[in-house]
């Protein structure tokens, strides 16, 4: 299906946004940081956004309809009895329910992708025509997405932080890159991101797509959007998949997922991009910036550079491209491969505000990996099976790897962007909605710091945290929900060459 508009000017626009055949002609700008854009860039951003959101009230099945901010975040998710469900969750003020009634709609309503091997694919699809559509109420066609580098520096940029700007004409106006439906600190500019929220490394240390997507969605991304608002997920509007895309900083904190995506990717190029025909031959639909709905193959839209746009160089990156091992070629190997349990607990209740979680060794070995020129590459992880709540918990976790004596390592962060309070993820009707997950850390090197052997066990260590510098597990108690009933099925250390 394609509503085609027989507008000139959009035509031009379209053949505009084409990227060039020509080798010698001026390459696109890259995708700068939020903080590296110039006014005029600013200004042409606040001023497409501005213009999307305006078209919130256009006729229902206009092509400015299907150009506007609301219609752009419905494409997302929405609340609703054919998605998400009904409105729930705190910090929703505004948010309004909807059900796709004409053949646009179905098509491109709700079809974000989470929790699957298109999380990164589909991403970069709605990315790239959300920049078409955003250079069309610009009127600006060398507008790009710019991307926040929470890794360079966690804080808020302040074109989100702002609450009014003066436009063009001089007016002091409000900002429309601003929302109130955010942690205070964040907004005021007094409290940034933690570390532990903004970390690629857990990502980056994988070399399959499946892997290193599965970790790049769980953290930074899930985590960004839970560090985000007050009480953390699924409570509005980042931290609730279904009215993510209505907050700005969405599209920046996506745009910085798809960067790393791509400073991955260019380790190994032609190793790294997926080959399974069925996810390149999948198709998806979306919105063109003349207002047509479009459908296109997964497999022609793989790369930044055969889209036309680049990435300005930022944090989280992995180091420079060495040498593929020939373990790691081509597609590795999955982390769910030959693995060895190390150590393990069973069924375990998160209570208050800190959990101590003795972990059980097996056998009378060392868990420290062995390193040094003669050592086989080993890495080991940390796996928790079966996380779920009953009620949103209000918080995030740290979770550290703790030896003899208090020592410990913070490994990660665990967040509930896109899980369900258990047994509603059917009622609640969210796309690819799940009522408990699964997260890995990378310890290899936290084990090595504790120099842990047979008769040292390890425990795990749960403290809740707001997601922001300054948080102490004391400061989150206030907003602990007592009936949350946080918990999971077993936690392992596992093993592998």
């Amino acid at each position: 299906m394609r509503i085609i508009s027989s507008s000139i000017l959009a035509i031009a626009f379209c053949f505009a946004g084409l990227v060039s055949a020509h080798a010698d002609e001026t390459p696109p700008p890259p995708r700068k940081s939020i903080k590296s854009l110039t006014p005029t860039e600013l200004m042409s951003l606040r001023r497409g956004v501005a213009k999307m959101m305006a078209r919130n009230g256009a006729p229902r099945g206009s092509a400015d309809w299907r150009r506007s901010w609301v219609y752009w975040a419905n494409m997302h998710q929405h609340f609703g009895d054919d998605c998400g469900g009904p409105i729930s969750g705190q910090g929703m003020a505004g948010v309004q329910a909807f059900t796709a009634t004409d053949a646009a709609e179905t098509a491109t309503w709700c079809m974000c992708e989470h929790g699957t091997n298109q999380f990164l694919t589909w991403h970069r699809m709605y990315l790239w025509y959300f920049e078409r559509v955003l250079q069309e109420a610009a009127g600006d066609t060398s507008l790009r997405l710019p991307y926040w580098d929470y890794e360079s520096d966690a804080s808020l940029p302040q074109a989100y932080r702002d609450a009014t700007y003066v436009n063009e004409t001089g007016a002091t106006v409000p900002n429309p890159l601003r929302v109130a439906a955010r942690q205070p600190g964040l907004n005021n500019g007094t409290s940034s991101l933690a570390a532990a929220v903004v970390s690629t490394s857990n990502a980056m240390r994988n070399a399959s797509f499946d892997d290193f997507g599965g970790a790049l969605e769980d953290t930074p991304h899930g985590a960004v959007h839970c560090a985000i608002v007050t009480r953390g997920c699924p409570n509005g509007l980042m931290g609730s998949i279904p009215v993510s895309a209505l907050d700005p900083i969405f599209y920046a904190h996506h745009t910085n997922i798809d960067r790393l995506y791509d400073c991955w990717l260019q380790v190994d190029p032609n190793g790294r991009l997926p080959n399974d025909a069925g996810q390149r031959d999948a198709a998806f639909s979306f919105v063109d910036g003349d207002g047509s709905v479009v459908t296109r193959r997964v497999g022609d839209m793989l790369t930044a550079a055969g889209l036309g746009y680049s990435y300005a160089s930022g944090g989280g990156c992995p180091p420079a491209a060495q040498p593929i091992a020939a373990a790691a070629a081509g597609h590795a190997q999955s982390i769910e491969g030959s693995v060895q349990t190390l150590a393990s607990a069973g069924p375990t209740r998160l209570s208050g505000v800190k959990t101590n979680v003795p972990l059980t060794v097996s056998g009378r070995q060392s868990l420290a990996p062995p390193h040094g020129a003669a050592a086989p590459t080993t890495r080991v992880d940390a796996v928790i099976d079966g996380l779920r709540y009953e009620k949103a918990p209000g918080a995030l976790f740290n979770v550290y790897l703790q030896g003899p004596g208090n020592a410990r390592v913070l490994i990660g962060v665990i967040n509930f962007f896109g899980v369900a309070p258990a047994g509603e993820a059917e009622h609640a009707k969210a796309r690819h909605a799940m009522s408990r997950k699964s997260v890995r850390f990378d310890v290899t090197d936290a084990l090595r710091q504790l120099n842990l052997s047979a008769d040292k066990a390890p425990s795990l260590v749960f403290e809740a945290t707001t997601g922001l510098t300054g948080s102490t597990p004391e400061g989150v108690a206030a907003a602990l929900n007592p009936q949350a009933n946080v918990q999971f099925d077993s936690a392992r250390l596992v093993g592998r060459p």
